[in-house]
Protein backbone atom coordinates (compact mmCIF):
# COMPACT_ATOMS: atom_id res chain seq x y z
CA UNK A 1 0.00 0.00 0.00
CA UNK A 2 1.26 3.53 -1.34
CA UNK A 3 1.39 5.97 1.18
CA UNK A 4 0.07 9.62 -0.63
CA UNK A 5 2.68 12.55 -0.19
CA UNK A 6 1.21 16.07 -0.62
CA UNK A 7 3.22 16.38 -4.20
CA UNK A 8 0.58 15.29 -7.21
CA UNK A 9 1.92 11.55 -8.77
CA UNK A 10 4.48 11.23 -6.08
CA UNK A 11 4.20 8.33 -3.82
CA UNK A 12 6.62 6.32 -0.99
CA UNK A 13 6.69 3.08 -0.58
CA UNK A 14 7.27 1.46 2.95
CA UNK A 15 10.54 0.87 2.13
CA UNK A 16 10.83 4.66 2.10
CA UNK A 17 11.37 4.69 -2.03
CA UNK A 18 10.12 7.76 -3.30
CA UNK A 19 7.81 6.91 -7.00
CA UNK A 20 6.39 8.97 -9.40
CA UNK A 21 3.35 7.20 -10.74
CA UNK A 22 1.64 8.27 -13.94
CA UNK A 23 -2.12 7.73 -13.82
CA UNK A 24 -3.97 6.79 -16.71
CA UNK A 25 -7.41 5.96 -15.78
CA UNK A 26 -8.74 5.59 -19.20
CA UNK A 27 -7.11 1.76 -19.10
CA UNK A 28 -7.03 1.64 -15.28
CA UNK A 29 -3.37 1.29 -15.09
CA UNK A 30 -0.29 3.28 -13.60
CA UNK A 31 3.43 3.91 -15.39
CA UNK A 32 5.56 4.34 -12.12
CA UNK A 33 9.18 6.18 -12.37
CA UNK A 34 11.57 5.46 -9.30
CA UNK A 35 13.00 8.93 -7.95
CA UNK A 36 16.15 8.76 -7.00
CA UNK A 37 16.21 12.63 -5.85
CA UNK A 38 13.51 15.23 -5.58
CA UNK A 39 15.93 18.55 -6.93
CA UNK A 40 13.20 20.72 -6.88
CA UNK A 41 9.39 21.69 -6.09
CA UNK A 42 7.11 24.26 -6.22
CA UNK A 43 3.55 25.62 -7.13
CA UNK A 44 3.37 28.46 -10.03
CA UNK A 45 0.56 30.15 -10.62
CA UNK A 46 -0.57 27.81 -13.22
CA UNK A 47 0.72 24.34 -12.08
CA UNK A 48 2.99 21.90 -9.71
CA UNK A 49 6.20 22.10 -11.32
CA UNK A 50 8.82 19.44 -9.98
CA UNK A 51 12.49 18.70 -11.45
CA UNK A 52 13.43 15.47 -10.03
CA UNK A 53 16.30 12.41 -10.71
CA UNK A 54 14.93 9.13 -11.59
CA UNK A 55 16.72 5.97 -11.71
CA UNK A 56 15.87 5.04 -15.86
CA UNK A 57 15.76 8.55 -17.44
CA UNK A 58 17.62 10.82 -15.76
CA UNK A 59 16.13 14.31 -14.90
CA UNK A 60 13.04 14.57 -15.52
CA UNK A 61 10.44 17.40 -15.91
CA UNK A 62 7.18 16.55 -14.36
CA UNK A 63 4.34 19.25 -14.46
CA UNK A 64 1.30 18.32 -12.29
CA UNK A 65 2.37 14.79 -11.68
CA UNK A 66 2.84 14.46 -14.91
CA UNK A 67 6.24 13.34 -17.00
CA UNK A 68 6.89 16.17 -19.55
CA UNK A 69 10.79 15.21 -20.81
CA UNK A 70 14.13 13.89 -19.94
CA UNK A 71 17.36 13.89 -20.04
CA UNK A 72 18.48 10.75 -21.34
CA UNK A 73 15.53 10.82 -23.81
CA UNK A 74 13.96 13.78 -24.48
CA UNK A 75 16.40 14.82 -27.64
CA UNK A 76 13.87 12.32 -29.26
CA UNK A 77 10.87 14.64 -28.54
CA UNK A 78 12.47 17.60 -29.88
CA UNK A 79 13.78 16.29 -32.88
CA UNK A 80 10.78 14.57 -33.86
CA UNK A 81 8.57 17.45 -33.68
CA UNK A 82 10.72 20.12 -35.14
CA UNK A 83 12.52 18.53 -37.71
CA UNK A 84 9.74 17.04 -39.83
CA UNK A 85 7.97 20.43 -40.55
CA UNK A 86 11.27 22.39 -40.64
CA UNK A 87 12.64 19.88 -43.83
CA UNK A 88 8.83 19.65 -44.90
CA UNK A 89 9.08 24.09 -46.09
CA UNK A 90 11.86 24.26 -48.82
CA UNK A 91 12.84 27.90 -46.79
CA UNK A 92 11.00 28.36 -43.02
CA UNK A 93 12.06 31.83 -42.09
CA UNK A 94 9.28 32.78 -39.27
CA UNK A 95 8.90 30.08 -36.94
CA UNK A 96 6.88 29.71 -33.51
CA UNK A 97 6.51 27.21 -31.01
CA UNK A 98 3.74 27.23 -28.44
CA UNK A 99 4.92 25.15 -25.38
CA UNK A 100 8.75 23.87 -25.19
CA UNK A 101 9.62 25.23 -22.27
CA UNK A 102 13.09 23.49 -22.06
CA UNK A 103 13.78 25.28 -25.44
CA UNK A 104 14.91 21.98 -26.95
CA UNK A 105 12.53 22.56 -30.16
CA UNK A 106 13.82 26.01 -30.43
CA UNK A 107 17.50 24.83 -30.73
CA UNK A 108 16.48 22.13 -33.43
CA UNK A 109 14.68 24.82 -35.34
CA UNK A 110 18.28 26.68 -35.31
CA UNK A 111 20.13 24.19 -37.34
CA UNK A 112 17.86 25.71 -40.12
CA UNK A 113 19.93 28.64 -41.63
CA UNK A 114 17.16 29.93 -43.60
CA UNK A 115 15.32 30.79 -40.21
CA UNK A 116 15.03 34.54 -39.67
CA UNK A 117 13.20 34.45 -36.29
CA UNK A 118 11.66 31.87 -33.93
CA UNK A 119 8.93 33.03 -31.24
CA UNK A 120 8.89 30.85 -28.08
CA UNK A 121 5.45 31.42 -26.28
CA UNK A 122 5.34 29.82 -22.88
CA UNK A 123 2.39 30.32 -20.13
CA UNK A 124 4.64 29.78 -17.20
CA UNK A 125 7.54 31.65 -17.01
CA UNK A 126 8.98 29.26 -13.92
CA UNK A 127 9.12 26.42 -16.61
CA UNK A 128 11.78 28.08 -18.63
CA UNK A 129 13.25 29.45 -15.92
CA UNK A 130 13.60 25.98 -13.84
CA UNK A 131 14.76 24.14 -16.90
CA UNK A 132 17.35 26.62 -17.25
CA UNK A 133 18.60 25.22 -13.74
CA UNK A 134 18.31 21.78 -13.64
CA UNK A 135 17.35 19.92 -17.01
CA UNK A 136 18.74 22.09 -20.18
CA UNK A 137 20.52 25.22 -21.55
CA UNK A 138 18.00 27.89 -22.61
CA UNK A 139 18.53 28.56 -26.49
CA UNK A 140 20.78 31.42 -26.83
CA UNK A 141 20.53 33.45 -29.86
CA UNK A 142 19.38 37.02 -31.31
CA UNK A 143 16.56 35.28 -33.30
CA UNK A 144 14.55 33.73 -30.19
CA UNK A 145 11.79 35.84 -28.89
CA UNK A 146 10.21 34.37 -25.73
CA UNK A 147 7.19 35.04 -25.00
CA UNK A 148 5.38 34.47 -21.47
CA UNK A 149 1.45 34.43 -22.54
CA UNK A 150 -1.24 31.56 -22.96
CA UNK A 151 -0.86 30.29 -26.41
CA UNK A 152 -4.80 30.06 -27.14
CA UNK A 153 -4.59 34.11 -26.59
CA UNK A 154 -1.41 34.76 -28.24
CA UNK A 155 -2.30 33.22 -31.41
CA UNK A 156 -5.33 34.82 -32.08
CA UNK A 157 -2.99 38.53 -32.73
CA UNK A 158 -1.19 36.55 -35.18
CA UNK A 159 -1.77 36.83 -38.96
CA UNK A 160 -0.95 35.12 -42.01
CA UNK A 161 2.67 35.48 -40.04
CA UNK A 162 4.58 31.74 -39.56
CA UNK A 163 5.97 29.29 -41.75
CA UNK A 164 6.31 26.84 -39.60
CA UNK A 165 4.27 26.61 -35.94
CA UNK A 166 4.95 23.60 -33.39
CA UNK A 167 2.51 22.82 -30.73
CA UNK A 168 4.20 21.45 -28.14
CA UNK A 169 1.33 21.07 -25.45
CA UNK A 170 0.32 18.94 -22.63
CA UNK A 171 -2.51 16.99 -22.28
CA UNK A 172 -5.18 17.71 -22.07
CA UNK A 173 -6.23 19.56 -19.19
CA UNK A 174 -5.14 22.34 -16.81
CA UNK A 175 -3.06 25.38 -18.52
CA UNK A 176 -3.32 23.07 -21.85
CA UNK A 177 -6.82 22.44 -22.23
CA UNK A 178 -7.39 25.22 -24.38
CA UNK A 179 -5.28 23.71 -26.86
CA UNK A 180 -7.56 21.04 -27.62
CA UNK A 181 -10.82 23.21 -28.36
CA UNK A 182 -12.07 23.03 -32.01
CA UNK A 183 -11.22 26.84 -32.48
CA UNK A 184 -7.61 26.52 -31.69
CA UNK A 185 -7.08 24.65 -35.16
CA UNK A 186 -8.79 27.69 -37.16
CA UNK A 187 -6.53 30.42 -35.26
CA UNK A 188 -3.62 28.36 -36.16
CA UNK A 189 -4.33 27.81 -39.76
CA UNK A 190 -5.07 31.64 -39.85
CA UNK A 191 -1.35 32.41 -38.07
CA UNK A 192 0.57 30.64 -40.56
CA UNK A 193 1.67 32.00 -44.11
CA UNK A 194 0.20 31.22 -47.40
CA UNK A 195 2.48 28.14 -47.62
CA UNK A 196 2.56 27.28 -43.81
CA UNK A 197 3.26 24.20 -41.97
CA UNK A 198 1.86 23.60 -38.36
CA UNK A 199 2.70 20.36 -36.37
CA UNK A 200 0.74 18.74 -33.14
CA UNK A 201 2.31 16.62 -30.45
CA UNK A 202 -1.07 14.30 -30.72
CA UNK A 203 -0.54 12.25 -27.71
CA UNK A 204 -0.44 8.43 -27.75
CA UNK A 205 -2.06 6.42 -30.69
CA UNK A 206 -2.52 3.44 -28.16
CA UNK A 207 -3.84 5.11 -25.08
CA UNK A 208 -5.25 8.02 -26.71
CA UNK A 209 -6.43 6.79 -29.89
CA UNK A 210 -10.08 8.78 -29.72
CA UNK A 211 -8.13 12.19 -29.06
CA UNK A 212 -5.55 11.68 -32.07
CA UNK A 213 -8.34 11.35 -34.20
CA UNK A 214 -9.83 13.68 -32.97
CA UNK A 215 -7.19 15.94 -33.68
CA UNK A 216 -7.01 14.76 -37.23
CA UNK A 217 -10.38 15.25 -38.19
CA UNK A 218 -10.28 19.32 -36.98
CA UNK A 219 -6.99 19.43 -39.11
CA UNK A 220 -8.61 18.21 -41.86
CA UNK A 221 -11.58 21.16 -41.70
CA UNK A 222 -8.73 23.55 -42.33
CA UNK A 223 -5.67 21.95 -44.25
CA UNK A 224 -5.75 20.12 -47.52
CA UNK A 225 -2.55 17.83 -46.21
CA UNK A 226 -3.10 16.40 -42.70
CA UNK A 227 -0.41 13.44 -41.57
CA UNK A 228 0.56 11.38 -38.70
CA UNK A 229 3.99 10.47 -37.63
CA UNK A 230 5.40 8.14 -35.15
CA UNK A 231 8.60 7.77 -33.21
CA UNK A 232 9.74 5.94 -30.08
CA UNK A 233 10.32 7.19 -26.73
CA UNK A 234 10.57 5.00 -24.52
CA UNK A 235 9.90 7.62 -21.30
CA UNK A 236 6.86 7.97 -22.31
CA UNK A 237 4.00 5.64 -21.51
CA UNK A 238 3.29 2.65 -24.19
CA UNK A 239 6.88 4.07 -25.88
CA UNK A 240 5.59 5.06 -29.45
CA UNK A 241 4.32 8.22 -29.53
CA UNK A 242 2.18 10.37 -32.37
CA UNK A 243 2.71 13.90 -33.97
CA UNK A 244 0.21 15.10 -36.48
CA UNK A 245 1.86 17.70 -39.39
CA UNK A 246 -1.01 20.13 -40.73
CA UNK A 247 0.16 21.88 -43.84
CA UNK A 248 -1.18 24.05 -46.14
CA UNK A 249 0.91 23.17 -49.44
CA UNK A 250 4.14 20.75 -48.68
CA UNK A 251 3.55 17.36 -48.19
CA UNK A 252 6.29 15.82 -46.33
CA UNK A 253 6.07 12.66 -47.70
CA UNK A 254 7.53 14.35 -51.30
CA UNK A 255 9.97 16.60 -49.08
CA UNK A 256 13.43 17.37 -50.57
CA UNK A 257 15.17 15.25 -47.77
CA UNK A 258 18.83 17.12 -48.60
CA UNK A 259 17.13 19.72 -46.68
CA UNK A 260 17.25 17.51 -43.39
CA UNK A 261 19.74 19.20 -40.40
CA UNK A 262 20.59 15.57 -39.30
CA UNK A 263 24.40 15.84 -39.42
CA UNK A 264 24.70 16.34 -35.37
CA UNK A 265 20.77 14.57 -34.19
CA UNK A 266 20.55 11.81 -32.28
CA UNK A 267 17.57 10.16 -33.90
CA UNK A 268 15.88 11.73 -36.59
CA UNK A 269 18.15 10.75 -40.26
CA UNK A 270 16.42 10.39 -43.92
CA UNK A 271 15.23 6.79 -43.29
CA UNK A 272 13.15 7.30 -39.82
CA UNK A 273 12.08 10.30 -41.14
CA UNK A 274 10.88 8.36 -44.33
CA UNK A 275 9.51 5.26 -42.02
CA UNK A 276 7.83 7.86 -39.38
CA UNK A 277 4.74 8.06 -41.54
CA UNK A 278 4.44 4.44 -41.70
CA UNK A 279 1.23 3.41 -39.57
CA UNK A 280 0.42 -0.04 -38.35
CA UNK A 281 -2.86 -0.83 -39.34
CA UNK A 282 -4.11 -1.13 -35.66
CA UNK A 283 -3.41 2.56 -35.63
CA UNK A 284 -5.18 3.11 -38.85
CA UNK A 285 -8.16 1.47 -37.93
CA UNK A 286 -8.01 3.01 -34.39
CA UNK A 287 -7.88 6.77 -35.62
CA UNK A 288 -10.77 5.92 -38.27
CA UNK A 289 -12.98 4.48 -35.89
CA UNK A 290 -12.83 1.06 -37.07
Amino acid sequence: MKNKTNLTGYNKEENEELWLWDDLPELDMEVGYKVQELLHYEKSPFQELSIVETKGFGRMLVLDGTPQVTSQDGFIYNEMITHIAMTTHPAPKQVAMIGGGDCGPAREAMKYESVQHIDVVEIDERVIEVCKTWLTKEAESDKIQTIFKDGYAWIQGQKNKFDVLLVDRSDAYGPAVSLYKPQFYQYVHDSLSSNGIAVFQSGSPYYNAGSLGKTIRNLKKHFPIVRTYLCAIPSFPGGIWSFTIASKKWDPLTADLNNLQWQTTKYITPDVYRSSFVLPPYIKNAIEGK
